[in-house]
């Protein structure tokens, strides 16, 4: 039951941004449009930055008889500095993974645009036909 209502909230959560996209894309000034689409990019941006404070590891011990703990030891592992190759590799993917709400929204805003455009273009072809 808690899956199916996480299901409907994102549902109308992914909804509501689609509707918002569109409305903002179909009004005259073009800069409303990419306001989600740059929130996007800057939440994916902050992602892959995040990715190098992860470069420790955290364990813990725990020493344990009968099942009563006896002690416990957190211990921080440093990891090797990784070279550029696996740098890469991991935040490539990660960029474009992250920025695949990016893509849709844009794709939203040039559709809204284009029909946009279109129907300005026959309100001006009709204008001149009156004339």
């Amino acid at each position: 039951m808690k899956t199916l209502f996480a299901l409907l909230v994102f549902l109308l959560f992914a909804g509501g941004i689609v509707w918002l996209q569109i409305f903002l894309s179909k009004k005259n000034n073009k800069w409303f449009g990419l306001i989600l689409p740059f929130i996007c990019l800057m939440f994916s941006l902050l992602i892959v930055l995040n990715i190098s404070t992860y470069n420790s590891i955290q364990t813990t011990v725990t020493e344990t008889v009968d099942g009563v703990v006896i002690s416990e030891e957190t211990k921080q592992i440093e990891s090797e500095k990784p070279g550029m190759l696996t740098i890469l590799g991991t935040i490539i993917p990660v960029f474009i993974i992250s920025n695949i709400p990016t893509i849709i929204l844009l794709a939203i805003y040039y559709a809204s645009r284009e029909k946009l455009r279109i129907r300005n273009q026959l309100d001006k072809m009709n204008i001149q036909d009156l004339e």
